[in-house]
């Protein structure tokens, strides 16, 4: 209990990893040069969070939320050479202290959250795209490839802490399961056999791929996309350090997801009362 009661504010950002092979692949088929492509892509994130607690019971609640602005994007992409990248995220959780701790026991948390994120990378190639399926031709001018992903999960999550003078060294598990879609587009003018496609033409294009076994791409006038939804369960142990100054906290977090093998970081800063 608190009063008044405990809250705080504060930034974060950082990055995880994604195996590439895919994409190189992707990227391959569809004539971009992927030598200089590197084998894991790291993908940053940024959030803005508060949290708010000291009522009755010992739990506080959280919320956070994330997203580039154009000025930063246009930064980014003119660092990478032109790469493009959208980011949106939205969350809330609640803590649970299961053990307050004292002089001798640690801090130990249990928490439960839902987070929503969406996010895609892409860039624009320099010359025209030709797709051939039987005797139909689609070509697409100066496309920009891209892949992009939407996921929801709920989140579960134990953490134990121990304050050591200005030091909090804190270890946690975490589970997540989510409700996911990923894939890949490509954005341009599409044009049929040299002409403007339209909605004829489009639906000729599926039938064709259906009745040949083929499962077709989202094809419309302006691209072609493929997605891929996935439910399931991804496990991840994460640690840090916190530095406590007074009402200032600076944490350092690594994370390891025991399900794709990915790793990840982020550096935070936080007001705390």
């Amino acid at each position: 209990m608190g009063v008044p009661p405990h809250f705080g504010v504060g930034v974060s950002a950082g990055a995880t990893t994604v195996q590439a092979d895919e994409i190189i692949t992707l990227l391959t088929t569809l004539g971009v040069d992927t030598g200089a492509f590197p084998g894991i892509v790291p993908i940053p994130a940024a959030v803005a969070e508060a949290r708010i607690g000291g009522f009755l019971l010992p739990f506080d609640i959280g919320v956070k939320g994330g997203y580039i602005p154009p000025s930063l994007g246009q930064t980014i992409k003119d660092t990478t050479g032109g790469l493009n990248l959208d980011y949106l995220a939205a969350g809330a959780d609640l803590r649970f202290a299961l053990i307050k701790g004292n002089l001798l026991l640690p801090r130990v948390s249990l928490g439960v959250g839902v987070n929503y994120m969406k996010g895609g990378l892409s860039t624009t190639v320099g010359s025209d795209q030709t797709f051939t399926y039987n005797t139909y031709s689609i070509s697409a001018t100066k496309p920009e490839l891209g892949l992009s992903w939407e996921t929801t999960t709920i989140d579960l999550k134990a953490q134990v802490s121990k304050s050591l003078l200005i030091f909090t060294p804190y270890l946690g598990v975490g589970a997540a399961y989510g409700m996911s879609k990923a894939g890949y587009f490509v954005k341009s003018d599409i044009t049929y056999d040299g002409t403007p496609i339209n909605d004829s033409q489009l639906q000729t294009i599926k039938d064709t791929l259906s009745n040949a076994g083929i499962t077709p791409p989202d094809i419309s006038a302006t691209g072609i996309s493929s997605y891929f939804a996935n439910n399931g369960w991804a496990f991840r142990a994460f640690g840090g350090l916190s530095l406590n100054i007074l009402v200032l906290r600076v944490d350092v977090t690594g994370l390891y997801n025991f399900s794709d093998g990915s790793y990840g970081g982020s550096l935070g800063v936080r007001f705390q009362l």
